[in-house]
């Protein structure tokens, strides 16, 4: 249907898709909404500011149908399950609709939308942007030249560690997002996947969900060729994130949201394509994609000829995320005893709540928080998880949990996540704010003693009593060098926990964790992992200092014991695993991922390192660029900049963009260096001792350092097996020197 008049824009729904990419990409192709729709007056209000002059006239509601007059046009950036009822009624009223991916989350909405398309003569469109980037269109033509022969086979990963930041919980909701990340990113794929192959029957799909919505998946599929595939998606690890295709004559990898052709046989990279070869493609950054997909679809609702994907192409890649959710089976891993029959975490040895219990956890979304999750789901536990990021629980959401966003800082906040709770877990922790960490200490306190919780335990560290002194370290321990911020603010929160307690007459119990590693760990499995994979790490003299190690699942069973035990009240508990030398821990790593050990330095060597550092540091700051590349890789500032990089001048903007987009990967040969603390955290004779968890708490490791090791392998593998196929080979491995090994536990 052609329209003479300027088409006048509304947008319903005003999230974080909206203030960061729409609107940006509706200013750049000079096409500002007429109407914003939103329940949130806060997000009508933030999308109203970013539009400056036109944001003052724009009309705003919470209901679409209170303005229906006035607008032509809409986008539409709700959650996914809201897609299909208000998708139909909008085309049904003769408004042209361009729907983000989804198209909706099932094949029979789909369906009634592109009906309604068609008879009302408008545009129906949908965010699939990844059909404008000349790679997906070269690989498509690549496909139909015959080039490759018939396909056999193709694999497809894409995987990072999710890190957006929605403005709404929706994306955790079953109910809401329809699924996870086979739904969500996943859509992008499968969308490339269905044009470029035809039509797909999937063979088998497992996926983590346990009621929730998933984190990973894989899809085993055959296609009308005759040959096979593979889809491997993730929110919680990298993955190659490329295609690779496999046929009679010839092969092809390329990427799957950059325009890189990654490897391919000579007939492959000979072909081109409107004038682009394999080796003539340059970068094209999401803005320019999101200007593209929302100017084609102003074009369509104008009358003009579209490239982009329409409602009966959205539809087939609808048609198979819905075939895969129902004959969706478990994706099992070997280091989750709560799903795994063969995990040597079974349920017979592992301490539980009782069945039906009632809990909240906070910083559910981190490492301790996440897995103490999972095992008191196995148990039987009701849990709800006090989050702040959504984006960052995207391991929990797959569980059967109540999630809330709750800030600590709120009284109210925290008085409604308490409601009908019996236990609290305690593992939040902001190193950004001290006031965050210790007035949401007393706020929880409060309400513990406002709902009768039965118990609080109070994750703390045994870094509380660092420098460590040399043997056994206790719970009798001096305090440790309050100079050091970490270490004064953990033993101020402890402080509160016993006194605020004590005179509220809360249960409370504090645990001080050593160093807790297994799946998932950032500090302890990722970041160390990442190390090695990326250089060198160093290590002291021969790394004999004692690294007072702990598998989680250990952590967890004192957790739980702590909350249960009627000695546990108004005490604190150091629990730690089997000590062994910093250097055996390093190796355990580097043995698992096929990697070099660390070098070793004498420790003079590594003091005057550090020096050279300082200077370095002095040199980064003087030097504008180098300090603009180290603060855009810092999250914060890259969120804020995302939004506004519009208004920069040229030049720094497309390095901005460079830098946001594109990503920027570790170098190879990086040398990972102890700062002085971490020096003298790597060269201490500290043995932590459990004894007094032992007596008290019945609390007994379950895991040597060898066991431990041997499930966070299997972690490692899958994590980072991508990352250690992308890197170069690497040379033979040195001989490391020998150390005392495994300790005895004090």
């Amino acid at each position: 249907m052609r329209v003479n008049r300027p088409l006048r824009l509304a947008i319903i729904g005003c999230g974080a898709i909206v203030e960061n990419a729409t609107l940006p990409a509706l200013r750049r192709i000079g096409w500002l909404p007429r109407v914003l729709i939103d329940t949130s007056p806060r997000r009508l209000e933030a999308i109203a500011t970013r539009m400056g002059r036109q944001g003052k006239r724009v009309i705003r509601a919470s209901r679409w149908e209170s303005v229906l007059h006035e607008f032509d046009a809409a986008i539409v950036a709700l959650p996914h399950a809201l897609h299909g009822a208000i998708g139909a009624a909008l085309l049904k009223a003769g408004k042209h609709v361009f729907m983000e991916k989804p198209l909706a989350t099932t094949t029979d909405q789909c369906r009634v939308m592109t009906t309604a398309a068609e008879m009302g003569r408008v545009a129906l469109s949908v965010g699939l942007l990844r059909r404008y980037l000349r790679i997906a269109r070269w690989t498509k033509a690549l496909l139909e030249s015959g080039v490759l022969g018939r396909v056999k086979y193709f694999e497809a990963r894409e995987g990072f560690v999710f890190n957006s930041d929605p403005s709404s919980d929706a994306l955790l909701r079953p109910d809401m997002a329809g699924g996870g990340v086979l739904v969500d990113t996943g859509a992008h794929t499968l969308d490339l996947v269905v044009w470029w192959f035809g039509d797909v029957e999937p063979l088998e799909y497992r996926d983590d969900s346990k009621g929730g919505v998933e984190a990973d998946c894989v899809l085993e599929c055959r296609l009308a060729s005759g040959g096979t595939g593979r889809i491997e998606l993730s929110r919680t690890r990298p993955l190659r994130n490329s295609i690779r295709i496999e046929g009679t004559e010839g092969f092809v990898e390329v990427h799957l949201y950059k325009n890189e052709v990654l490897d391919g046989s000579p007939n492959a990279l000979a072909f081109t394509h409107d004038g682009i070869s394999a080796t003539d493609f340059t970068a094209q950054f999401p803005p320019e994609l999101f200007d593209a997909e929302l100017r084609d679809f102003r074009d369509r609702a104008l009358g003009k000829a579209g490239v982009g994907v329409s409602g009966e192409e959205a539809t087939k890649s609808v048609d198979l995320i819905e075939r895969c959710y129902r004959a969706r089976r478990p994706l099992l891993f070997p280091w989750i005893g709560d799903i795994s029959e063969t995990s040597p975490i079974s349920n017979a040895q592992s301490p539980a709540l009782s069945y039906g219990s009632s809990v909240l956890v906070t910083g559910a979304s981190g490492f301790i928080g996440g897995r103490l999750v999972e095992r008191l789901v196995h148990g039987g536990a009701r849990v709800r998880c006090a989050i702040r990021s959504v984006g960052r629980a995207t391991r929990v959401a797959r569980l059967p949990v109540a999630i809330a966003q709750v800030d600590l800082g709120s009284p109210a906040d925290v008085n409604r996540a308490l409601d009908g709770v019996e236990y609290v877990f305690h593992c939040a922790y902001d190193p950004r704010s001290r006031s965050q960490n210790t007035d949401g200490l007393r706020n929880l306190i409060d309400a513990c003693a406002s709902h009768s919780v039965r118990r609080l335990v109070h994750v703390s560290t045994f870094a509380v009593y660092e420098p460590f002194p040399d043997g056994p370290l206790t719970e009798e321990t001096r305090d440790g060098d309050r100079s050091m911020v970490y270490v004064k603010t953990k033993l101020d929160l402890e402080k509160i926990v016993f006194e605020r307690a004590r005179d509220r007459r809360v249960p409370a119990t504090i645990v001080q964790p050593s160093i807790v590693y297994g799946p998932f760990c950032k500090p302890w499995t990722n970041a160390l992992a990442e190390m090695l994979i990326h250089g060198n790490v160093v290590l002291p003299d021969s790394g004999e200092g004692l690294c007072n190690a702990v598998y989680i699942d250990d952590l967890i069973d004192g957790l739980i014991l702590a909350a249960v035990s009627p000695e546990a009240v108004g005490e604190r508990f150091i629990l730690s695993g089997q000590p062994v030398s910093w250097a055996t821990f390093f190796n355990g790593f580097a043995d698992a991922l096929g990697v070099n050990p660390p070098d070793y330095w004498p420790r003079a060597k590594i003091v005057h390192a550090n020096r050279s550092i300082s200077r370095n540091v002095r040199a980064i700051l003087a030097d504008p660029r180098r300090f603009i590349k180290l603060a855009v890789n810092w999250g914060p500032t890259r969120q804020a900049l995302r939004a506004g990089v519009d208004a920069l001048p040229a030049a720094i903007r497309t390095f901005l963009l460079g830098y946001y987009y594109a990503g920027t990967p570790h170098r190879a040969g990086q040398t990972s260096l102890p700062d002085l603390q971490t020096l003298a955290r790597y060269t201490f004779q500290a043995v932590a001792s459990s004894r007094k968890a032992q007596t008290r708490l019945g609390y007994t490791p379950r895991f040597t350092f060898e066991k431990g090791m041997e499930l966070t392998s299997s972690y490692l593998k899958w994590a980072y097996g991508d990352v250690l196929r992308s890197v170069q080979p690497m040379p033979p491995k040195r001989t490391s020197p020998t150390t005392d090994g495994v300790l005895s536990v004090a």
